[in-house]
């Protein structure tokens, strides 16, 4: 009975320890395979970071592979040439990367590429008139949605905490950034992509063509903003220049109710001022008209970059009236203005500049085009020749925008 016992204990332990490590097994298993999903999870972004774009975006990323052709020029006054630059893969919060198919060519592309303002970084990817579909957004970004046609312009951003920014005028923020240069040496449009702030692009009408829509990015808000800020309906508004800016400028004038007239130098450009709403015409170089047009005139918006004479322009102007410089000559000695304060004090008159236009006023300018059908006139050349387009805006040949087609 004894060594019975014994056998029977013996058993019953060796059994015990059987199930016991088979047990301790499963239960291993177990704990194994419930840490390595919970890892798996806590690895996976969260959900309200996931957009509808992802399986978009995954494609744009192979497409690109984080590399952007575009034209760049690498020193002062010298050509564009193709140039390829890096951008992260993963799009930050508050961002979206957009397809660009059209970009402008604007005068302070010409400025910026011969570094006439000291402000320009190389290599140089200019072009801030750019129109394009959305590919992919980042976490954050609301009201956009993949294939969406958009516009950006000059302003990357602003601080949104100075009392520019709480006034509505976030165009004269101190912390500005531009769409390329600057500290942060951004890249422009003259390129196939473009990583943007969602909050400064803007929808597009669909009824205003692609090509025509990029210059207002630029022309359209730098003479919209202006015309809507000082002028109101009934005022006969004079426009210096009829060029890139002001067969604009005529254009929406008329479209806020204003009675336009065009200021040039010769009369060359007459019929086509006409053309674009202008409702009278004063060539200052022939001073007969100049002095028949004095003192007619409530606003005068000048969109000339060049450098005359400013008194007989303000003699232009009705007592009280208001001149608004929306042209930069190059900065340097030759080109200061020169003005007698006797054109101003006795009259009352007043001069401001006007810079772009503030963020509220994108929307408002761009509804006011759709709905009175202000079209700038464009020349279309593909990304290849940019450096014609742009010796054509140099020489004052362009008629009277040249836009960059990418496809």
């Amino acid at each position: 009975f004894f060594f019975l016992f014994l056998f029977y204990l013996f058993s019953m332990l060796l059994f015990s320890f059987f199930f016991f490590f088979l047990y301790a097994f499963f239960f291993f298993i177990s704990l194994f395979i419930y840490f390595f999903f919970f890892f798996l999870m806590i690895r996976r972004p969260p959900r309200s970071t996931l957009s509808s774009s992802s399986a978009a975006s995954d494609v744009y990323k192979r497409q690109m592979s984080k590399t952007v052709p575009c034209m760049a020029c690498h020193s002062a006054k010298s050509p564009l040439e193709p140039w390829e630059y890096e951008i992260p893969e993963e799009i930050p919060a508050g961002q979206l990367d957009v397809q660009i198919t059209h970009c402008g060519v604007c005068g302070s592309d010409v400025h910026q590429l011969d570094d006439n303002w000291g402000a320009a970084c190389f290599p140089l990817v200019p072009g801030h008139e750019i129109i394009g579909n959305i590919v992919a957004i980042g976490p954050e970004v609301e009201g956009f949605a993949i294939g969406q046609r958009v516009g950006i312009g000059v302003q990357r951003s602003c601080c949104g905490d100075c009392d520019c920014c709480a006034a509505g005028a976030e165009q004269l923020c101190p912390k500005i950034t531009k769409t390329y240069a600057g500290p942060g040496k951004d890249k422009g449009g003259f390129s196939t992509y473009i990583r943007y702030n969602a909050s400064w692009t803007f929808a597009i009408p669909d009824s205003i063509p692609s090509e025509v829509a990029a210059p207002l990015l630029c022309a359209g808000i730098t003479t919209f903003s202006p015309l809507k800020r000082h002028c109101k309906p009934g005022m006969v508004v004079g426009v210096i220049g009829v060029g890139g800016l002001g067969h604009v400028a005529l254009q929406f004038t008329k479209a806020l109710g204003c009675t336009p007239i065009a200021i040039s130098r010769g009369e060359s450009k007459k019929e086509e001022a006409l053309g674009f709403g202008a409702e009278g015409y004063v060539a200052s170089s022939i001073p007969e008209q100049m002095s028949a047009a004095k003192g007619s005139m409530d606003v005068i918006l000048n969109t000339s970059s060049g450098v005359s004479g400013m008194d007989e322009y303000f003699a232009l102007l009705k007592p009280r009236g208001v001149m608004a410089m929306a042209g930069l000559p190059e900065k340097d000695e030759a080109n200061k203005t020169k003005l007698f304060l006797h054109s101003l004090v006795p009259t009352e008159k007043t001069l401001v500049g006007t810079y772009l236009g503030p963020l509220a006023d994108y929307a408002d300018m761009f509804a006011t085009a759709d709905k009175f059908g202000v079209k700038p006139m464009v020349e279309v050349v593909p990304l290849a020749e940019a450096n014609v387009a742009i010796q054509r805006v140099k020489d004052g040949s362009a008629r009277y925008r040249m836009v960059l087609a990418m496809e």
